[in-house]
């Protein structure tokens, strides 16, 4: 058994983690340990497979910082991998997370960013890349390309302790591709529905055969679609390098950088009373009036790893984001035929820098294993944020003449929001007689917000700072079934401005939640069961009729979900979720009437059900599959306005031929052409529709 390190060395070293944000990565590559006494132990460089290929992941490294199998972490997590993303053809992050228990993703429509809700909690704004948040803003209007991503894990319920600054519905993570030990070339065309046309090219050369070590990957994808909505288009193109140096065993250093252009007319719905007569393709906004969208990222991981048993990492991105449009779209209470319009000019530029530093060691006490994570996370983020909102003449539903032909100028508005939280963390599992797993984890923030008003207004600032944690029990009855307990708390700072222009205050959550983990086929089966009874306090929501945000009250769920993922049989895969919420209330509001009235277009029941079968071991020849996604009635209000969404159940199907050096798919999504309304836009004055029955053909090649 390793020796204990002496009081003052332990505190030099988590005096490292503190510092770690000013220390350059070569100072940390030339970095040795001369510590006496230690026994040296024997370094593996070669990182473990990613999530590409597996069709079930056993662990979530992203977001839990540590190979923790899924098994023994008292969350409920859910993993998307690679091959699923595959299997089901997801063409945005969006599809891959519609069928996710707890996961309502979608509900706003095609608007050309992805939306969803985990556990009734709007969640869109955490989005996370490589496990590094990317934008702050609430104004999201990124969506990250998928076929750049190995990965998709989601985390459900409060993760501040983890990432700081989050609402308490949970985060959505995004694993990029990276190098890999193989070389191989791989390149797809495709074709659908509504002249959906896409290219994608995976390059991958690792010099040293068997090692990812010194290897280059490049994921390029290139894609145009038309919408089932007259005039809406979604084009755009993506590019990413990565590259894995090759250091020596104890060092480990990868370094990413990506480019993503879209150009896209946003799909906004039609008014509530809308009817059959104006059939379901009616575009209510102007033509060749799109969003353009630019993303660029440059990022870096760096691992040391000491004799001593101790590891350090450090995550490391910056990201410049722009987006400008000049979209009209239809304003306040909507109405065929005439339908008021307005223009929204805007002109966002954002700034984000992101770095996660933390060092983590196992100790083997004998019948105690404990396992402790300490670091320091930065985030900085300017937002540069250009509005104004003309209002133009109606749109007339009968005739269906575009063009703008008057315009009353609205008032500008330019603020630069400038968001900064430094978190100070510690993580600790303790394992005892391999059976009670018990998590003890806490985190310290401390944030600013500042807001300038370039175009008149006084600046306004909030400095908070704020204690998070989370604690869990878990039992390991045997190799199969673990039941746990956990609660969990959350802190998100305001970034709204209230009465007088002043900054609102955090909002708070916390969760109680108790499951069980359960896994079979040699862990090729994973899943869970979970209750949980989920609280958000001084919910923030914007006032059109104010003019300014405020903060209502407090909303609750409670709810129950399973999920489970397995390969039963080499070449048989499924994949079942259900999640029930059958309470989601506002239970405090300053409005009186929305006591009490249930949270909009969470659904009560939601059911996810996909499966993949290949009539070979080898997965060659032929395969076929199918899916079905299924939500309970919804409703969406706000004031005067009330939609009721009836349920919906949807089916997929598809097929393939793989072959050594090329393959075919053909895959039919909503196979029935069911006609349902698929949500509403937030202030429930517009709905939309779901997507009728489309179709993608692909064909791969493989070198």
């Amino acid at each position: 058994m390793t020796k204990k390190l002496s009081r003052r060395k332990q505190h030099v070293l988590l005096g490292i983690s503190l510092m770690s944000t000013a220390m350059p990565m070569s100072a940390w590559a030339q970095t040795t340990d001369t510590t006496e006494g230690l026994t040296p132990i024997q370094v593996v460089g070669e990182k473990k497979q990613d999530n590409e290929k597996d069709y079930t992941a056993k662990s979530a490294p992203g977001v839990l910082r540590s190979d923790a199998p899924l098994f023994e972490t008292a969350q409920s997590v859910t993993v998307i991998t690679g091959k699923q993303i595959e299997e089901r053809q997801a063409k945005t992050v969006a599809e891959a997370l519609d069928g996710v228990a707890g996961v309502t993703a979608g509900a706003y429509g095609r608007r050309g960013w992805d939306d969803f809700m985990i556990r009734g909690q709007i969640s869109s704004a955490q989005t996370y890349v490589d496990g590094l948040r990317t934008q702050n803003s609430t104004n999201v209007l990124r969506a990250e390309d998928i076929f750049g991503l190995s990965s998709i894990e989601v985390v459900k319920g409060p993760t501040s302790v983890g990432f700081g600054m989050a609402l308490p519905g949970g985060l959505v993570n995004l694993t990029t591709k990276r190098p890999q030990a193989d070389t191989f070339f791989n390149a797809g065309l495709s074709y659908g529905s509504y002249a959906q046309k896409d290219a994608t090219v995976d390059l991958n050369i690792a010099p040293n055969k068997g090692s990812s070590k010194g290897a280059f990957r490049l994921v390029a994808h290139v894609s145009d679609q038309n919408d089932p909505t007259d005039h809406v288009y979604f084009k755009s193109q993506y590019v990413a390098g990565s590259y894995n140096f090759d250091l020596n065993a104890g060092n480990e250093l990868s370094i990413i950088a990506s480019y993503q252009h879209r150009e896209y007319i946003r799909n906004q719905g039609v008014p509530l009373n809308w009817s059959e007569k104006y059939g379901r393709g009616i575009f209510v906004g102007e033509p060749d009036r799109p969003y353009k969208v630019d993303v660029y990222r440059v990022g870096s991981n760096y691992t040391h790893y000491f004799d001593n048993g101790w590891t350090f990492k450090q995550n490391f991105v910056v990201s410049k984001g722009s987006s400008w449009t000049n979209s009209v779209f239809a304003t306040g209470a909507a109405r065929f035929p005439l339908v008021a319009r307005q223009i929204n000019n805007q002109d966002k530029n954002d700034v984000n820098i992101a770095m996660d530093n933390y060092l983590q060691r196992s100790f083997d006490l004998g019948r105690v294993k404990y396992d402790i994570v300490t670091g320091l996370d930065t985030m900085r983020e300017r937002s540069d944020y250009y509005q104004r909102v003309d209002t133009i003449n109606a749109f007339n539903a009968d005739t269906q003449v575009y063009g703008v032909t008057s315009i009353r100028p609205g008032t500008a508005s330019r603020d630069v929001t400038t968001t900064q939280d430094v978190g100070l963390y510690l993580r600790n599992t303790i394992k005892i007689d391999n059976r009670w797993i018990i998590g003890l984890n806490g985190r310290h923030d401390w944030t600013r917000v500042n807001v300038q008003h370039l175009l008149g207004g006084a600046p306004a600032t909030n400095t908070d700072t704020a204690f998070t944690g989370s604690a869990s029990l878990m039992y390991r009855i045997n190799d199969s079934f673990a039941p746990y307990v956990s609660y969990s708390t959350s802190f998100m700072p305001g970034t709204d401005l209230g009465a007088n222009g002043t900054l609102l205050k955090p909002e708070t959550g916390k969760q109680t939640e108790a499951g069980l983990k359960f896994q079979g086929f040699d862990q090729r089966l994973q899943g869970y069961f979970a209750v949980y009874d989920l609280r958000r306090q001084n919910v923030t929501e914007a006032d059109a009729t104010l003019g300014y945000s405020v903060q209502t009250g407090e909303q609750v769920t409670k709810g129950f979900e399973a999920e489970a993922t397995a390969s039963l049989t080499r070449q048989w895969n499924v994949s079942a979720s259900y999640s029930y919420i059958p309470y989601a209330k506002t239970t405090q509001s300053l409005t009186t009437s929305d006591i009490g009235k249930r949270i909009n277009l969470v659904p009560r029941n939601s059911v996810g059900l996909f499966t993949q079968y290949y009539f070979n071991p080898n997965k060659m020849g032929w395969n076929v599959g199918a899916g079905s996604r299924f939500q309970s009635a919804r409703t969406s209000q706000r004031g005067t306005s009330y939609v009721a969404l009836a349920s919906h159940n949807v089916f997929d199907v598809n097929t393939g031929f793989e072959a050594d050096s090329w393959g075919l798919n053909f895959s039919i999504k909503n196979l029935f052409d069911k006609e349902y309304i698929q949500g509403t836009t937030p202030a429930a004055t517009l709905i939309t529709f779901g997507s009728p029955r489309t179709f993608l053909l692909t064909a791969k090649f493989k070198y």
